[in-house]
């Protein structure tokens, strides 16, 4: 009897494993991102909110998202303190949690590049990410939040990648050119 009242407070006072993480994706040259955020097959609980760029008591983001794009079901909340801005991501009913197993997409706009974003706040003696984030099985400060940071990742924009062949080819025409002379004389 003991041992089971010790085993049933033991699991009660443990914390839920929540395995959020994600990626924000540059999708053009106007700092316009989409940011994935998934929850683990292996998660025990969903994920109903999130606070981006943020711990408690630091914000870390450098300038507030604009343009913010939410999935159905979820609003979102801009907070800032001492000139430095976070985003809290809030699911209006369970129904719209990020279930273990699957991902949500948002999108947001920012001043700041995929450089910055993927470095490391300077505002606190931590160094945290700049995108560390904490995910919430339920409402903001639910129990068992996990922290996590986004990777960052800029894709090139396609326009880019097509400038991108025909400089190529012209470097290495020009090279040829300038060594074709040289192996003449040489003979």
């Amino acid at each position: 009897m003991l041992l089971g009242l010790w085993l049933a407070a033991g699991a009660a006072g443990t914390a839920q494993a929540q395995t959020a993480s994600g990626q924000i994706t540059l999708l053009g040259g106007s700092h316009n991102y989409s940011m994935v955020v998934s929850d683990s097959s292996s998660a025990s609980s969903p994920i109903g909110s999130f606070w981006f760029g943020w711990i408690p008591g630091e914000f870390y983001l450098p300038n507030p998202l604009t343009s913010v794009g939410l999935p159905t079901g979820w609003s979102d909340n801009s907070q800032g303190s001492a000139g430095a801005e976070s985003m809290q991501f809030i699911a209006s009913s369970s129904a719209d949690y990020i279930a273990p197993g699957t991902s949500k997409t948002f999108t947001f706009s920012s001043a700041d590049s995929p450089a910055v974003l993927a470095s490391d706040t300077a505002n606190y003696s931590d160094h945290n990410p700049i995108t560390t984030t904490v995910a919430y099985p339920a409402e903001l400060f639910s129990s068992g939040g996990d922290t996590f940071s986004f990777s960052v990742v800029a894709v090139p924009e396609p326009s880019a990648c097509a400038l991108g062949g025909p400089i190529a080819v012209g470097l290495i025409a020009s090279g040829w050119r300038r060594m074709r002379p040289a192996a003449v004389k040489a003979e």
